[in-house]
């Protein structure tokens, strides 16, 4: 089970977050519960993500809710050193990751542990969190394996 780690800015969570859908209601509560979970197609088996009523591999509208692993590895990484949102300075520059997982799947999140100056590591182990916003709901962030 992730982490769950409770951060607090004045922002509006709404206003940053993209609606809970039928569709995405599971992945979202999911988080909230410390899961990381990814549907994955009951004709070809493959992991999806983001949320979709077809898979993309093979067109079936089938699919169950697995667990996916809390470890993976950058596939690629931008460093914003610029804060388009006050909300966001404290934590300037900071570093977005696109994550791969063993099941094949990528998602992009906050590398929380990254270096202010420097380059990451492409195919850096990291570990996702859940991170707690104000209203509750959560986000995928993510943290440097070796500074676990």
């Amino acid at each position: 089970m992730m982490d769950i780690l409770d951060r607090a800015f004045p922002v509006d969570p709404s206003d940053l977050l993209p609606p809970v859908s039928p569709d995405t209601a599971v992945f979202w509560e999911g988080l909230a519960k410390g899961r990381l979970q990814v549907q994955v197609c009951d004709s070809c088996s493959k992991s999806r993500f983001p949320v979709a009523p077809v898979c993309p591999h093979c067109g079936a509208t089938g699919w169950q809710w697995r667990a996916l692993s809390e470890r993976g590895q950058v596939h690629s990484w931008v460093r914003y050193r610029r804060s388009f949102l006050p909300e966001f300075a404290d934590v300037m520059p900071y570093v977005v990751a696109c994550v791969e997982f063993p099941e094949g799947v990528r998602m992009f999140g906050w590398l929380v542990d990254a270096p202010k100056d420097g380059a990451v590591e492409i195919g850096a182990a990291v570990r996702a969190e859940a991170e707690r916003w104000p209203d509750g709901r959560c986000v995928v962030r993510f943290r440097l394996a070796k500074l676990l």
